[in-house]
């Protein structure tokens, strides 16, 4: 064997751990160097030396492939983001430490400012020093008050001077009151408690548009809630689309979840935006992936042309009597939500007689007759209930019949040549 073929099984060899399609390049790029090389007139096991042996080659490419990936670059570029942060960091530190320095400065001049103007100023702020604390109530005036009254009728026994003493306090009292009612009037205007006409009606019209759409969204939930039941009940029948009950039940939970939000909007309550966002998409994940599975399951359904494998053609054979009176014409009509095509055949054997043969598919008509006095009336009717239960009895099977040839039947009427002239046929 050459050597430089047992150079590259061997160095195929050692990367067993790597992906086919790296493999690949890599020994096609050793096989162009080696091919290179050769061109040059270079012995072979010059070349071979100067690359190195398999095993040591493996290892320098494996190194190069894991340097070079998704993960090792994003670990790399998160060690500089944080190095940086770091270097940002300590920037600021520095900043907020000569800030602080600044501040320290600055308070200490204020502090001696403050003492030099606090010696000027003490007679004057005691006089302007009034907390609510120490403001007493209207009640604990008035109880004052009376027992002040009292001490004074008990000493001086003098009527007058306890009048005076009564009016003064009074209005003392009133002036008070008026001062606290002005503040409360104060508050009142800036909280803005009393809002305008239109911005009442506004809120109004917001209000009821709110309520109306959630009662809408209430009507379209519990329609989507029956029909993820109805889809489930299908389920454990036999109809193997777990897909549709999948995205129905994550409709359910958006739907839900946008009734709730505009539920909160409307009256003015606080939301979670993480719960709420978990909420939204987990729903439409769950919607994505049945909608996926439905579509999946479809494309495995087989679609049957030929009927005959489980249904069968239902024929209805009736003879019906001519009127006696030949002046008189019998007449058959048709009551199918279509056009009827017929056939009109002559029979020999027949006489003042009509025959009507009728065949078509159980599973897809229904079919009956009727007779007034000179009038036949035949039935073809689509049920479509029946027809839903034999598609969703198909979909157990994993089928669809054709619907063309299971819509498919014929009409034919047999009479006498000589009693044509009887018959009417209408559509």
């Amino acid at each position: 064997m050459k050597k430089d073929k047992k150079f590259l099984e061997e160095l195929e060899k050692e990367l067993k751990k790597v992906s086919s399609k790296k493999k690949k390049e890599i020994i096609s790029k050793y096989e162009n160097i080696i091919k290179e090389e050769k061109n040059k007139k270079r012995k072979i096991t010059d070349i071979l030396k100067e690359i190195g042996t398999p095993v040591a080659v493996a290892k320098k490419e494996i190194e190069n492939i894991k340097s070079n990936s998704f993960i090792h670059k994003i670990f790399r570029s998160k060690n500089r983001e944080k190095d940086d942060n770091k270097k940002e960091s300590k920037k600021k530190k520095d900043k907020k430490e000569e800030k602080l320095k600044l501040k320290e400065n600055k308070t200490k001049e204020k502090v001696k400012e403050e003492k030099s103007k606090s010696k000027n100023n003490k007679s004057n702020s005691k006089n302007k020093k009034t907390t609510k604390k120490e403001k007493l109530s209207t009640k604990e005036k008035n109880q004052n008050l009376f027992s002040k009254i009292k001490s004074k009728f008990n000493r001086k026994n003098d009527v007058e001077t306890a009048v005076d003493e009564i009016k003064e306090i009074s209005s003392e009292i009133k002036e008070e009151v008026n001062e606290e009612l002005s503040e409360i009037v104060e508050i009142t205007t800036k909280k803005k408690i009393f809002e305008s006409k239109k911005t009442r009606s506004i809120r109004i019209i917001l209000k009821t548009l709110g309520i109306i759409l959630i009662a809408i969204l209430l009507f379209i939930w519990l329609w989507v809630s029956v029909v993820f039941m109805a889809s489930l009940i299908a389920y454990l029948d036999g109809i193997k689309f777990i897909g549709i009950s999948i995205a129905l039940f994550g409709l359910d939970i958006l739907l839900l979840w946008i009734i709730i939000m505009i539920n909160k909007v409307v009256f003015k309550r606080k939301n979670r935006l993480f719960l709420n966002l978990a909420i939204v998409i987990v729903s439409i994940c769950l919607i994505a992936y049945g909608i996926a599975d439905t579509v999946y399951k479809i494309t495995k359904i087989e679609v049957v042309q030929n009927v005959g494998e489980k249904y069968s053609m239902t024929t209805k054979l009736e003879n019906f009597v001519l009127p006696s009176d030949k002046t008189k014409k019998l007449k058959i009509n048709f009551n199918s939500n279509y056009d009827t095509e017929y056939e009109v055949v002559y029979d020999k054997t027949l006489k003042d007689k009509v025959k009507i043969e009728v065949k078509y598919y159980e599973a897809y008509y229904d079919y009956y007759t009727s007779r007034t006095s000179n009038t036949i009336y035949v039935s073809l009717k689509l049920d479509d209930r029946d027809r839903l239960s034999v598609y969703l009895d198909d979909l157990k099977e994993n089928k669809i019949f054709d619907n063309d040839e299971l819509s498919r039947y014929s009409v034919k009427i047999s009479i006498n040549k000589n009693d044509e002239g009887r018959l009417v046929i209408g559509k």
